[in-house]
């Protein structure tokens, strides 16, 4: 399960083209070693997991804006709520994904008797006891302590998503919040070491530049209308808004580079750690739901006041999407991952000017186009050819 760990960039690039007999030859590998291409009714799972993951992301973007801005500010469901039960489903569903592969991913010991698994066995009481036993060991390994700082960060970058979601248009959020791209690669340049080539930084400026320019667009936007208010009574406040977008940016880039930094010094599986992940989520989680809670009002009515269907499909969407991001994981690379955070900007910016009559101006078509190049230009891939080739070698 270690291939899951791998940055998705370096999947295959080399291995492309006229150039393929060549390096299989290479490799010393037969054309009839060449893994099959995972697909669904013929179509690749690489591009079904990136459009499903671009939709999901303009879904999320667009049904958490409107969930949150539909309603006055004093029927509006509690976001910390809908943190906590994020972690808990996707907790849930990961464990539950975790148990069906554990004998696929997990090697068998001295001490652990061994029982073909078939369908007939599967459920066999004695089998199901040391597959849970396995698990357990597994989930609560020693070195599962170390999932506990991105599972704070990710607490709060939840949480302030919510915020920007309040304040910001849907498409300024979206454009935005791509600064994630700029924390990133920042914190993988000082935690990871990485080298960064010269287009990457200059896509890092341009990136820069093109959400700067977004923000003046908004600032200008704000200031012109002020004083009125959308949906039912409810403002926002654009600077508040791009201050939690910024922040969440800056907890999404160390956490996501930390996450990378357990899952390249570790062998366990993905899934596993995906429950350890949303294990230490559940206290931060709690920690705001308790302090904002009224002291008279009880802890379930408060958690689910005003919780509504728009409420559950924004926690259901953001599940999905952490499960589609685990097969982009597997099945992607950062070229794709690029178009499809592009046509996610796309998705939402022609969504929120029919759902939202969001204005379009000058300024943020060009922002918007500054950021879309910025994202190709990042994610073209490195010109070493031998990086390619270690990497295959090393998954086989």
């Amino acid at each position: 399960m270690s291939q899951l760990a791998l940055p998705a960039h370096q999947e295959n690039h080399g291995l492309k083209g006229v150039d393929d007999d060549i390096e299989y030859e290479e490799l010393g590998l037969l054309p009839a070693d060449i893994p099959p291409v995972p697909s669904f009714r013929g179509i690749p799972l690489k591009y079904i997991s990136l459009v499903t993951l671009a939709v999901q992301n303009s879904l999320l973007t667009l049904i958490m804006h409107y969930s949150r801005v539909s309603i006055p500010p004093s029927q509006s469901y509690s976001a910390p709520t809908a943190v906590l039960l994020n972690e808990l489903l996707k907790g849930s569903i990961s464990l539950a994904i975790a148990f069906a592969r554990i004998n696929r991913v997990t090697p068998y010991t001295s001490d652990t008797p061994q029982l073909p698994l078939t369908a007939s066995r599967f459920w066999h009481p004695t089998k199901v006891l040391l597959r849970v036993r396995r698990l357990g060991r597994e989930v609560f390994s020693p070195d599962c302590w170390k999932l506990s700082i991105p599972a704070i960060l990710y607490v709060i970058q939840n949480n302030l998503q919510y915020v920007a979601a309040t304040n910001l248009e849907a498409a300024t959020f979206q454009v935005s919040y791509q600064m994630k791209i700029l924390s990133t690669a920042a914190f993988s340049v000082i935690l990871l070491r990485k080298q960064l080539s010269a287009s990457q930084w200059l896509a890092l400026l341009f990136l820069a530049i093109g959400v700067g320019v977004v923000q003046i667009q908004t600032g200008v936007s704000d200031t012109s209308r002020a004083s009125s208010l959308l949906f039912h009574g409810t403002s926002m406040n654009a600077l508040k808004g791009f201050l939690a977008v910024f922040a969440a940016c800056f907890t999404s880039g160390l956490a996501g580079v930390y996450f990378e930094m357990v899952l390249k010094n570790s062998q366990s599986d993905l899934w596993i750690r995906n429950v350890q992940l949303s294990a230490f989520s559940l206290l931060p989680a709690l920690v705001p739901i308790i302090l904002s809670r009224p002291s008279e009002s009880g802890l379930l009515s408060f958690l689910f006041e005003n919780f509504g269907a728009w409420a559950w499909a924004t926690v259901g969407i953001q599940v999905f999407g952490g499960l589609v991001t685990a097969m982009v994981i597997k099945y992607s690379d950062n070229i794709l991952k690029g178009f499809a955070t592009s046509l996610s900007i796309v998705i939402s910016f022609m969504a929120s000017v029919a759902l939202f009559d969001f204005q379009m101006t000058f300024t943020f078509i060009l922002g918007s186009v500054i950021v879309l190049i910025a994202t190709w230009l990042y994610n073209q891939p490195g010109r070493n050819p031998s990086t390619s080739r270690l990497v295959y070698v090393g998954k086989n």
